[in-house]
């Protein structure tokens, strides 16, 4: 199973609500089409566009690189402007009095590609769709809100929480990511070997990602809750503090949902932040009362709720660091911020279309699914959940995005890891599909293996006529009976009579 193969497969339109649009107003709001581009990327060539700094335009909520999206934008005193091409298209919505906001934006509709896909991986979904529909699923944060665990760099806030100021500033600037770009890899594998020696470090760094950072310590020995200050920027942070209370708030809910359900009701999917345990059904009473419930993300006024704080107290004994500690965290861009958040994740519009054969993988399927989110929940949690083992003892599942494999827990939600083949054993198989079918098999490769099997056909490499087909009065045993019967259409001229194989006329 795979999604993200080509950025096509991946299709993400906002719902925005025209109302902030007015018949006045320095704003110009734009719907923006594009592919294969951040957000950031796309606001720099409306920018470039429009004739405007960077900072005059705005966009509603930030997108995956991966991908088609149709996101809203707005510009300040800008060129009205048109654009159209293969990877970007931007329209003119209308004015308004100020910038698009992330509450502009209802929802976001998806339409998502499924590929590789086999029998069974059918089933599943078809009966999982059935499952979500009527009793929804928990609304986890997902992978795409823990990118620091899957480039190597770990929870940065806990380490600060923790006093560890020098651990979080090296593995927020020189972690190894296995998704990284060389260049990107190399310079790190750099400040790792000369880390210590700022001057050196300074001079390496010119114009590159930390520089502030190590100025800061050529200037000030061993004040590296000051190189976080000056080393990362606001927006860095504040991810890396969003990542650390998101993976609180799935601990909670995690524990929430353990409680709820037990047996054969509850099963686990896969997320690099841990497996997270969901519900196969739920009656009609309970999917009505968590439609309504909510749990707060941790942060300062949290203790309002008692709910919240009889499960994050858990939590937070097992991450070694207290509600107080992290409540009273006071340093720029890593201030968390305590709001409720729904409980219940719901894909409305939920379908999936009929099966079609998949031109990446010629034995496989593969299946559109369509759905719409409200804003701030994860698609890729709903396809995990779609695509997840009916009942307990299934085998194993793997379902890579992109580049990145996800094996699904076990039974009792012990995380499961890829095991990648030996790099030799991977380059020996890489060398013999390069090679040709002749240097692999010899003269007779790809003859069929029919001739091999049959107790009248020829011995494979030995030549010979077909000869002819036995009449009915003949026995059918004699050497030469049992060729396929496409033989049987030869019309004695050199070419092959006329098939009814929707194949056609080939072999």
């Amino acid at each position: 199973m795979r999604i993200l193969r080509v950025p096509t497969d991946f299709r993400v339109v906002e719902q925005f609500d025209e109302a902030m649009l007015t018949r006045r107003g320095d704003y110009l709001v734009y719907s923006v089409s594009t592919k294969g581009m951040t957000t950031a990327e796309a606001a720099d060539r409306l920018a470039q566009a429009a004739g405007v700094d960077s900072e005059a335009v705005v966009s509603a909520a930030q997108k995956p690189k991966e991908g088609v999206a149709g996101q809203v934008f707005s510009i300040y005193q800008g060129q009205p402007l048109s654009m159209r091409g293969t990877e970007f298209v931007a329209r003119r919505l209308g004015v308004s009095d100020r910038p698009v906001e992330a509450g502009d934006i209802t929802g976001n509709a998806y339409e998502i590609v499924v590929r590789d896909l086999r029998g069974d991986d059918m089933r599943r979904l078809r009966h999982n769709l059935a499952q979500v529909k009527q009793g929804g699923l928990p609304n986890y944060f997902d992978d795409q809100r823990f990118g620091c665990l899957r480039h190597g760099q770990g929870y940065i806030v806990r380490e600060v929480l923790r006093g560890r100021y020098e651990e979080a500033l090296k593995s927020a600037l020189a972690a190894p990511s296995p998704y990284g770009a060389e260049a990107l890899e190399r310079y790190k594998r750099q400040i790792r070997e000369n880390w210590g020696s700022w001057t050196k470090l300074v001079a390496l760094s010119n114009g590159r990602r930390g520089k502030s950072a190590f100025e800061h310590l050529a200037a000030n020995e061993g004040d590296f809750l000051g190189a976080l200050r000056f080393g990362l920027s606001s927006r860095e942070r504040a991810m890396h503090l969003y990542a650390y209370q998101s993976h609180l708030f799935n601990r909670a809910l995690a524990a929430k949902v353990c409680g709820m359900v037990e047996g054969e009701s509850l099963a686990w999917l896969p997320c690099d932040e841990g497996s997270l345990p969901v519900w196969r059904e739920l009656s009609a009473f309970e999917v009505a009362r968590l439609e309504a419930a909510t749990l707060t993300l941790p942060g300062p006024g949290m203790d309002q709720d008692e709910e919240a704080m009889r499960l994050y107290r858990q939590v937070f004994e097992s991450e070694g660091i207290t509600v107080e500690q992290f409540c009273g965290l006071d340093l720029p861009g890593f201030r968390p911020i305590a709001e409720p958040r729904p409980l219940l994740m719901q894909p409305e519009y939920l379908r999936a279309a009929p099966a079609q054969d998949d031109e990446f993988y010629p034995r496989s399927r593969k299946m559109r699914v369509r759905f719409t989110l409200p804003r701030g929940q994860y698609p890729a949690l709903a396809l995990k959940r779609l695509l997840m083992p009916t009942e307990s003892g299934a085998k194993r599942l793997c379902m890579w995005v992109s580049r990145h494999p996800l094996v699904w827990p076990m039974d009792d939600g012990t995380p499961q890891v890829f095991e990648r083949r030996p790099q030799e054993e991977r380059l020996s198989y890489r060398r013999k599909v390069e090679q040709g079918p002749r240097e692999r098999g010899g003269d007779n490769w790809g003859r069929s293996r029919r001739d091999d099997r049959k107790p009248g056909g020829r011995p494979a490499g030995q030549s010979g006529g077909r000869g002819p087909r036995p009449s009915r009065d003949e026995p059918r045993d004699k050497p030469g009976w049992g060729r396929n019967r496409r033989d049987d259409r030869y019309d004695g001229r050199g070419s092959r009579g006329p098939s009814n194989s929707p194949w056609g006329d080939r072999e």
